[in-house]
């Protein structure tokens, strides 16, 4: 955990002083397993106080509640919520500071306004974790878990992981009922994993690149029962012109409205009628 030399003192001072009341006990010839137990959980809580203290920087409102569902408090953002395309953000002087001063700096990689900080401003490259912002169970999963293990909060991310399988459970069932597996998708890039990880199936994947006259023309020949695109980079409007097929537009950044990850599944699952 990246914690800074107060508290680094702190703990370590807690440790010393638990041993020593732990030591003393036995000495005395007292000691019972209440008494060790009480000690342990005085020095976790210690702890836990000092990571619920800790500050982390996330680069946008993805990032950010990735970093609230692995147990993170005091998460400030960078790229404001309501930009459309967070990664174009134009960062400002005062968040070279907000950068310096975190603990731990949270970020996808592809923020090229991140980078820049980082580079142009000597910020400890020890204490960045990057993460993999990839909108499904499994990934999300295995990202807020990394975050976790870095910041101290393993407990905090596996009971947001347990109610987050549940709903996904429940999002599966819908889809299942729905039988979504026979409905024949385009989907943008961004939006493949999720809409895959629910199961539909993929014609084909659009939006890595411009689509191009003869591009559009050749996902319209496919004649999908739905177009999935994206409302940070939308592509698929042209698409449904020519093919007159439904088109739902999602999320990847959560909004202003998503209070949380979970939040964002159930408002897109929403939007395809699952």
């Amino acid at each position: 955990m990246k914690i800074t030399k107060k508290k680094k003192i702190a703990l370590f001072m807690m440790l010393i002083l638990s041993i020593t009341l732990v030591t003393t006990a036995c000495m005395q010839g007292n000691t019972t397993d209440e008494t060790v137990e009480t000690l342990t959980e005085v020095t976790e809580e210690a702890i836990a106080s000092e990571a619920e203290g800790i500050t982390i920087v996330a680069s946008t409102s993805w990032t950010a509640l990735m970093a609230e569902a692995a147990g993170a408090e005091n998460v400030a953002v960078i790229a404001p919520v309501e930009l459309r395309h967070p990664p174009e953000y134009d960062f400002r002087p005062s968040d070279i500071q907000i950068m310096q001063e975190a603990d731990w700096i949270i970020m996808g990689g592809y923020e090229p306004f991140m980078r820049k900080i980082i580079e142009s401003n000597d910020i400890d490259e020890e204490k960045i974790i990057q993460v993999r912002t990839t909108n499904t169970y499994d990934n999300l999963a295995e990202q807020t878990a990394l975050i976790a293990e870095k910041i101290g909060t393993r407990d905090k991310q596996e009971a947001w992981q347990a109610e987050f399988g549940k709903i996904m459970e429940e999002i599966l069932a819908n889809a299942n009922e729905k039988k979504v597996s026979e409905i024949n998708i385009l989907v943008h890039t961004h939006l493949a994993a999720f809409a895959e990880s629910i199961g539909y199936n993929v014609l084909e994947i659009f939006g890595a690149d411009e689509l191009s006259p003869a591009k559009i023309g050749e996902l319209a020949a496919l004649n999908p029962d739905l177009i999935i695109d994206n409302y940070h980079n939308p592509q698929g409007e042209v698409i449904k012109e020519l093919c007159d097929t439904e088109l739902v537009v999602l999320r990847n950044f959560p909004g202003p409205e998503h209070k949380d990850l979970m939040e964002l599944f159930k408002d897109n699952v929403k939007k395809l009628g699952l």
